[in-house]
């Protein structure tokens, strides 16, 4: 007695050329080493300071990010509470925007902005849209990572986020960090900004060498897996299950498909990968 198993499997390729995803491409409009203004305040910042208009005529401009003690700033400033950065970028044609993903690589806390607009903060600093004032301390300590090989937090901005918050002409990205203490021994303030577009945009720069994009195996055009089955009268049958592990950093995603003749299973595994965020 013959067993026949009919596998019919569609994956969807990741091509890191440009980090093209289907027909989306990832770009970096803001990198940490770019020119930003920054203030060092004394005093609490005006309460538009993060909004477009804004004028930073009393503001540095200066190579990011800016921080010490942990020898990855671009700009070395003296020991503070908070630092306040803006840094403003063009776009033509907002219909081309799908996502955005703010990296944030900081020590020790930051409430991030667009265009005015609260966008991603960190959990040591109050909570959504509370306002926190120049001197106050985060709750906790936070590390940066990139300088020691690690991978930023992430906050990702959905398409509906995209339209409501971009303008077009210039928009800007203002970034509050503040420490966890004034006596504390570094500050660091490093914050990417990509956007993905619905074609193979030129948009921007590409994005860094460690740049992940958002992959999810529920969404797709495409089955990620179809299984046919076709059983010959016997004993025989057919089985699929879904294992996930975390293992060496890697989230793991796989099936087991075979058969059972009544006495004993015969696997193939079929085995997928994805490096966690």
């Amino acid at each position: 007695m013959k067993k026949s198993l009919k596998i019919k499997l569609c994956i969807l390729l990741l091509i890191q050329s440009g980090f093209i995803f289907g027909e989306v491409v990832w770009r970096t409009a803001i990198y940490p080493d770019d020119n930003w203004f920054y203030l060092v305040p004394e005093t609490e910042p005006e309460a538009d300071w993060n909004m477009i208009g804004y004028e930073n005529t009393n503001w540095i401009n200066g190579q990011g990010g800016f921080g010490y003690g942990d020898d990855d700033d671009g700009t070395i400033i003296d020991q503070t509470m908070s630092v306040y950065l803006r840094k403003s970028f063009s776009v033509e044609n907002i219909s081309l925007f799908e996502e955005a993903i703010l990296h944030a690589d900081y020590d020790d806390g930051f409430i991030a902005y667009l265009n005015g607009y609260e966008i991603a903060r960190s959990s040591n600093l109050g909570s959504y849209e509370d306002f926190i004032s120049y001197n106050t301390p985060t709750s906790g300590g936070h590390e940066a990572s990139l300088h020691n090989g690690g991978y930023p937090e992430t906050f990702i901005l959905d398409s509906e986020s995209i339209d409501s918050l971009l303008v077009y002409g210039q928009n800007v990205l203002a970034i509050q960090v503040h420490n966890v203490g004034i006596s504390s021994s570094d500050l660091s303030s490093n914050f990417f900004l990509s956007f993905s577009f619905n074609n193979n945009s030129n948009y921007f720069r590409p994005v860094p060498d460690w740049f992940i994009p958002p992959f999810n195996f529920s969404v797709s055009n495409l089955p990620i897996i179809s299984i046919d089955t076709s059983v010959c009268i016997g004993v025989y049958d057919a089985y699929v299950y879904k294992y996930t592990n975390i293992t060496n950093g890697k989230w793991y995603v796989g099936w087991h498909l075979g058969i059972f003749d009544g006495n004993s299973r015969h696997d193939q595994r079929l085995l997928l990968y994805y490096k966690l965020i």
